[in-house]
C-alpha cells in the first residue's frame, strides 16, 4: 500500500478521535475512562486530548500537502501514541482487561505505523 495514503488514513483517524473527544467527550470515551468520564475534570482533560490529536493530525496532513517535515510530525505523532499506551500499562489494575488490550492496540499500532512510514516517506527539509 502507498505509504502517503497511509500516512493520511493515520492522520485522519487522529483527526476524527480527537474532534469526537473534544466534542463529546461522555460519548467519546465512557468505555474507555469508565464512570469518571462524568467528572468535570475528566472531560477536561479529554478535551485536551482531543485538541492534541487534531492538531497533530492535521499538521501531519498539511506536512503530507506541501512535503515538508512529515518525518517529524509522525515522530511527534509517536511519541503521543506512545505515552498513551504507557499510560494505560500504568493504569492496567483499574482499567478492565478488554480496554487495556484494545488501548494499548490501537496506541501502539498507530506509534509503530508512524515510525514504518516515517522510514518510507521523503524526508524534505521543513
Amino acid at each position: 500500500m502507498d505509504p502517503a495514503l497511509l500516512a493520511r488514513l493515520l492522520a485522519g483517524g487522529r483527526v476524527a478521535i480527537g474532534l469526537a473527544l473534544f466534542v463529546a467527550p461522555r460519548q467519546a470515551a465512557r468505555r474507555w475512562i469508565g464512570d469518571e468520564v462524568d467528572r468535570a475534570g475528566t472531560r477536561m482533560a479529554l478535551r485536551g486530548l482531543g485538541a492534541r490529536d487534531v492538531a497533530l493530525g492535521v499538521g501531519l496532513l498539511a506536512a503530507l500537502e506541501d512535503g515538508s517535515a512529515t518525518d517529524r510530525w509522525l515522530e511527534a505523532g509517536a511519541v503521543a501514541d506512545l505515552a498513551d499506551a504507557w499510560a494505560v500499562l500504568l493504569a492496567r489494575d483499574e482499567r478492565p482487561t478488554d480496554v487495556v488490550v484494545a488501548t494499548l492496540g490501537v496506541a501502539g499500532g498507530a506509534a509503530a505505523l508512524g515510525l514504518w512510514l516515517r522510514r518510507r516517506l521523503p524526508v524534505t527539509a521543513a
